[in-house]
């Protein structure tokens, strides 16, 4: 399938990106969760993605480098809404 290892460069590239574009990162990971299988409309959510990046090309987060820093995370877990497979979104 030719759309695969088009597909697979793209959101590997827009995962690296997440880091510090948080807007974009369930829109990534939902499309990740289909790389074994993707479609049409996959490519076609990774082109939207790419288009909304290109509107809001300055913004984003910055990182300072710093002596002092403090690392907080947060997690929801959320078993039930995925009807497909019933995996986490967190």
């Amino acid at each position: 399938m030719l759309i695969q290892p088009i597909l697979k460069s793209l959101v590997g590239s827009l995962r690296y990106l997440t880091c510090t574009r948080l807007d974009i990162l369930h829109g990534v990971e939902l499309i990740n969760r289909y790389m074994e299988t993707p479609d049409q409309s996959h490519l076609n959510a990774v082109k939207r993605i790419l288009c909304y990046i290109k509107g809001k090309i300055n913004e984003g987060m910055f990182y300072i480098l710093s002596k002092n820093f403090n690392l907080v995370g947060y997690s929801n877990n959320d078993w039930g809404r995925d009807l497909d497979e019933r995996k986490s979104t967190t």
